[in-house]
């Protein structure tokens, strides 16, 4: 019996995807990015030991200006922007489960959304706060412990297919999002309605 469920951010209750600021950054700086994992945009950006600018020096493999930076940092920020729709689900799924997001974020994720999602979800585990990033399996066991619920009693909502892999590995059912009517109908397969 699903007790908790647990939301990806960006992707899931944030629209926007990685790729397409990657795409729209190359165009921006006439440069390439290097190749990454669809996971993690920069491990040390999500790991909260780095900031924005490095983080881009090293994905876009060149060294910024403000010129080039700050155009791309509000690239950056204009790409995601808050679901409504999601939020309100996850809202009305909250008086029924224990709701929860886990996230590899960075910080300025966290200072635009986060009071409001502090209003809606009672736990929110930030990557670049608790120096873990998905795919590792102790990200997600520390997601359960703080919930208090076993992993067959979690189901863990992401956008992203390589978070499957640890969620199979402990027993958390996994929902792949594509969008909000899908997942509905998705989580009434494993009993959960809002």
């Amino acid at each position: 019996m699903i007790k908790a469920v647990l939301f990806d951010l960006g992707g899931v209750l944030l629209k926007g995807k990685t790729m397409k600021f990657i795409k729209d950054g190359e165009k921006l700086l006439g440069a390439k990015a290097k190749e990454g994992d669809e996971c993690c945009f920069d491990r040390k950006l999500n790991m909260g030991t780095s900031s924005l600018r490095p983080a881009f020096e090293r994905v876009f493999g060149k060294k910024m200006f403000d010129h080039e930076f700050i155009p791309l940092m509000k690239m950056w920020l204009a790409n995601w922007q808050m679901d409504k729709e999601m939020l309100d689900f996850a809202k009305k799924l909250g008086k029924r489960y224990a709701i929860a997001i886990l996230s590899n974020s960075e910080m300025s994720f966290e200072e635009k959304y986060g009071d409001a999602l502090q209003k809606v979800f009672p736990v929110i585990l930030y990557s670049h706060r608790e120096r873990m990033v998905k795919p590792d399996k102790a990200f997600f066991e520390l997601a359960l412990k703080k919930l208090g619920v076993s992993a067959e009693e979690a189901i863990m909502v992401d956008d992203t297919q390589e978070n499957l892999r640890p969620c199979k590995e402990l027993g958390i059912h996994f929902i792949l999002f594509k969008d909000l009517e899908k997942l509905k109908k998705d989580l009434e397969l494993h009993g959960v309605r809002a």
